[in-house]
């Protein structure tokens, strides 16, 4: 009779420990929390969770994980209209920058690739995004992953040959933001566009050393690639031709003479 009583205490420990030591390596979506709900009708829904006092955050440019809550669900894109002077050709278009410098091999609808930032909208103008993005001929580009919805921030492009232009005021930042450089030269904080055909506007060339201002730095820039006849992918081909020569010129000589810079908050 002892015996049995052992043997049956036996097994109930196994499968306890089985069981237990099971349980332990099981992996659930599951959030732990205090409260929520979900809630429908028939044009949306609204799921949330109320959920631990102590959490961590984690964040990139285009992702964010949030320990203990649900995650959101948003598309978050920027899309902007900017023309560069150098490169612009007419009709709303701007070269092949990148075939006409061999980096692309085949002609494409790509003109360059240029740097989209997002500063805060108070001094002093911190960094809180940055992304390289190809921009197409007819000036559009889109980003994706750009800062906090519903927060407002400063737009900024620059360029490696162009002077870095700042949007006239900080713009909010929704699921899709849409802005457009190229409609007004006030579109650029301080005016400072260059009209390249009745009604459109771009960013000026000639800041080949990107200091911030079109000067006789960039100029000395300029002189040494163009005595070395330099073709390909060169700054100071401010035209966008493949060969820095007098065309490349022109536009530095125009904006040297008209004391262009950049102009910021």
């Amino acid at each position: 009779m002892k015996q049995s009583i052992y043997s049956i205490v036996f097994f109930v420990f196994i499968q306890l420990y089985v069981k237990t030591y099971c349980q332990a390596q099981s992996l659930t979506p599951n959030v732990i929390a205090s409260a929520g709900a979900y809630i429908s009708n028939s044009t949306g829904s609204l799921s949330f969770t109320i959920g631990e006092t102590i959490t961590q955050t984690l964040s990139s440019t285009t992702h964010k994980l949030t320990q203990g809550f649900q995650q959101p669900f948003e598309i978050n894109l920027l899309n902007v209209k900017a023309y560069l002077q150098g490169y612009y050709v007419g009709s709303g278009q701007m070269a092949d920058v990148l075939l006409n410098q061999g980096v692309h091999t085949n002609p494409s609808l790509d003109t360059d690739t240029l740097q989209v930032q997002l500063r805060e909208p108070n001094a002093p103008y911190n960094l809180v995004f940055q992304k390289n993005v190809i921009l197409k001929q007819d000036g559009s580009l889109s980003v994706a992953g750009t800062g906090i919805i519903g927060q407002s921030y400063y737009l900024v492009i620059k360029h490696r040959n162009h002077i870095a232009s700042w949007s006239t005021h900080p713009i909010l930042i929704n699921t899709l933001t849409q802005y457009d450089f190229s409609i007004a030269a006030n579109r650029v904080y301080g005016d400072n566009q260059h009209e390249v055909e009745s009604g459109i506007f771009a960013f000026y060339t000639g800041d080949i050393n990107q200091d911030g201002i079109i000067d006789g730095l960039d100029y000395n820039e300029w002189e040494n690639d163009s005595n070395n006849f330099a073709g390909g992918y060169f700054s100071t081909d401010l035209n966008g031709d493949g060969i820095v020569d007098g065309l490349d010129f022109i536009y530095w000589e125009q904006n040297n003479n008209n004391f262009i810079g950049a102009v910021g908050p």
